[in-house]
C-alpha cells in the first residue's frame, strides 16, 4: 500500500468510529445532533458564494447590446417575444392533460380485470367511462378542439 492509501484508510477508520460529529459526541441534546447538517449547509453556502464571487471577478465583463438580445438560432430576431399566445393552445394542453390522466386511472383496473370479475368493480368503471365520454362530447360540442 502506498502512504496515501494508508492515510486514507486510517482516516476512514477514525471517522467510522464516531457515532456522531466529534464536537457533539456524548451530547444527548436532539438539536446538537443536527450540528453536522448545519455545518454542512453553511460550508455549501460559502462554497457557492465563493464560486460566484470568483466567476464574477475573473470572468469577462464586456457588455454589449448584442449580448442582451434573445438567442434566435444565430438569426436576427424577427418579432417581439412578448406577443400574447392564443388561449386555444392552453385549452388544448389542459384538455390533453385531463384526458391523459383519466386514461391513466383506467390502467390499474385494466391490468387487474381478471381478478375483479364478479366483485362489482365493473359498474363504477362504466360510470367513470360514461362521465369521460360525456366530457369528451361536451368538449367537441363547444368547439374547444377547433383551430380556427
Amino acid at each position: 500500500m502506498t502512504k496515501a492509501s494508508e492515510l486514507l484508510a486510517r482516516l476512514l477508520k477514525s471517522l467510522a468510529s464516531y457515532s456522531t460529529f466529534p464536537l457533539v459526541r456524548g451530547s444527548s441534546s436532539m438539536l446538537a445532533q443536527y450540528l453536522p447538517i448545519v455545518i454542512h449547509a453553511v460550508v455549501a453556502f460559502l462554497f457557492a458564494a465563493a464560486m460566484l464571487a470568483f466567476a464574477s471577478a475573473v470572468g469577462p465583463s464586456a457588455r454589449s447590446r448584442q449580448k442582451f438580445e434573445p438567442y434566435e438560432c444565430g438569426l436576427e430576431q424577427l418579432d417581439s417575444p412578448h406577443k400574447p399566445v392564443a388561449i386555444k393552445f392552453y385549452t388544448f394542453a389542459l384538455l390533453f392533460i385531463l384526458f391523459d390522466i383519466e386514461t391513466i386511472f383506467l390502467l390499474p383496473w385494466a391490468f387487474g380485470f381478471k381478478a375483479l370479475i364478479g366483485t362489482g368493480a365493473l359498474l363504477p368503471v362504466l360510470f367513470f367511462l360514461v362521465l369521460l365520454g360525456l366530457g369528451l362530447f361536451y368538449v367537441v360540442r363547444t368547439g374547444a378542439l377547433e383551430w380556427d
